[in-house]
């Protein structure tokens, strides 16, 4: 599994041989540290907004960026690095050196000198590195003295008060509080990360709402191998980004405020089930994107946080999953319609499209017992034609009338189920469009 920031790989010669270059002459400042008498003129939203993702950007404004560290190396979850933040936004900084919280702990304001300095990303979280590698990677600032200015220690980092449901991109980098969470269950009886193999993890996070969020965890934080927590209450950390992924990092346990009551709710609580006797959904209501929300339809993720998304490709929209650049070590998602009442002998067919084949994650299936939950409803399994390894890739594949006139008087649900696995190679997208149910 890859993980999330290059900053958790070990560095072997190469970060020897650098760190015996690094400029560190530094005079012992008082432990509150003095004011450098620099002046800012710049924020780090302005830094941030002159990266395009994918790209090198060597800095050639005379800025100087005033902010504060919010998460440091002295814990093990961040490698070669430490995170700033300013009153617009935040930035992860790489540092070719290890333990620079010495230098540069949680709570110190920080002076950057931009000019000169380099924006890159990886798997979309913007990083602000010191130069360009000979393979065009990002690498880490050497020159530290004339780059990072140390300034006070003020020791009171501005916390983001938040719920799952509000975390934005505009959030990456920054410190939050998260309120009303608790670890998933299946979570609780696992440990943080893996500390003898070294190992990195995703943990689910959840709300009282049901939202969902990754935790991860370096296998070199020195708290890898505590346990998780098995009641609610509030985290903090900072929210990272990999590929398409909110993450969120625990700085040190004492960021972990989790001893309280875990919430008591019925997943299933208030649902309406939405009845109909006939089916026609094209998707064409939805945006391209975004997650599939069409009244009576069930889209949930039962492992990890992927869902359906609609699609638009030459103005035909459709939905989607795809476990291709997702981080979780299994993904499985359910679109589910609506609840069909078969009033008479019926119908089912539609459309499937695959691309970029590795795997046969789709297969579709129908319930009587559903209510909102694909994982406590009973399912069996529906014979139809897929689209697989060997037709085209965004060719659309009939499934063929399926017959469901031995149900007849029965009200049931067609589930349309996709697992993958992006870190097991597991990565077919796979599409559906056009379901139709109508009288035989």
């Amino acid at each position: 599994m890859k993980n999330l920031i290059k900053f958790f790989l070990p560095v072997l010669l190469l970060g020897l041989v650098f760190n015996a270059c690094i400029e560190e002459d530094f005079d012992q400042p008082p432990v509150d540290g003095t004011d450098p008498g620099l002046t800012a003129n710049a924020t780090i939203k302005q830094l941030k907004d002159l990266h395009t993702l994918g790209q090198l950007e060597t800095i050639e404004e005379d800025w100087i960026i005033k902010a504060t560290v919010v998460a440091d190396d002295a814990s093990g979850n961040w490698y070669q690095s430490f995170v700033i933040q300013d009153s617009t936004g935040g930035i992860t900084v790489l540092i070719e050196t290890t333990d620079s919280y010495t230098l540069f702990p949680v709570g110190r304001e920080v002076y950057v000198k931009c000019k000169g300095l380099v924006l890159g990303d990886y798997n979309n979280l913007i990083q602000l590195g010191g130069f360009i590698l000979e393979d065009g990677s990002l690498g880490n600032i050497i020159n530290v003295t004339n780059h990072l200015i140390r300034g006070k220690k003020v020791n009171n980092p501005n916390v983001k008060i938040k719920t799952i449901s509000e975390l934005t991109l505009d959030d990456v980098s920054t410190l939050i509080t998260l309120l009303q969470v608790q670890f998933v269950t299946s979570d609780t009886a696992r440990t943080y990360a893996d500390p003898v193999t070294r190992t990195s993890y995703n943990r689910y996070l959840e709300s009282c709402h049901l939202d969902h969020l990754i935790v991860r965890t370096s296998g070199y934080a020195n708290f890898a191998g505590t346990s998780l927590p098995n009641g609610g209450g509030s985290l903090k950390g900072v929210l990272s980004i990999f590929g398409g992924d909110l993450q969120f990092l625990v700085r040190d346990l004492n960021d972990v405020h989790m001893g309280g009551e875990r919430c008591m709710f019925d997943p299933c609580a208030g649902t309406t089930i939405t009845t109909v006797t006939s089916l026609n959904q094209d998707f064409e209501s939805g945006v391209n994107n975004d997650a599939v929300a069409i009244t009576g339809w069930t889209n949930i993720a039962v492992q990890g946080t992927r869902t359906w998304q609609f699609k638009e490709f030459s103005s035909d929209v459709y939905c989607q999953a795809t476990a291709y650049n997702d981080s979780s070590p299994q993904m499985e998602t359910w679109l589910v319609t609506p609840q069909i009442d078969l009033d008479g002998p019926k119908v089912l067919n539609f459309e499937s499209a695959k691309a970029f084949w590795t795997h046969n994650g789709l297969s579709v299936w129908l319930s009587t017992d559903f209510v909102c939950d694909p994982t406590a409803a009973t399912w069996q399994p529906l014979s139809c034609t897929l689209a697989g390894q060997s037709d085209a890739d965004h060719a659309w594949i009939p499934s063929g009338d399926i017959e469901l006139a031995a149900l007849t008087g029965q009200k049931v649900f067609i589930g349309f189920k996709y697992v993958g696995s992006g870190t097991g190679g597991q990565t077919t997208s796979y599409r559906i469009d056009r379901v139709k149910i109508f009288n035989e």
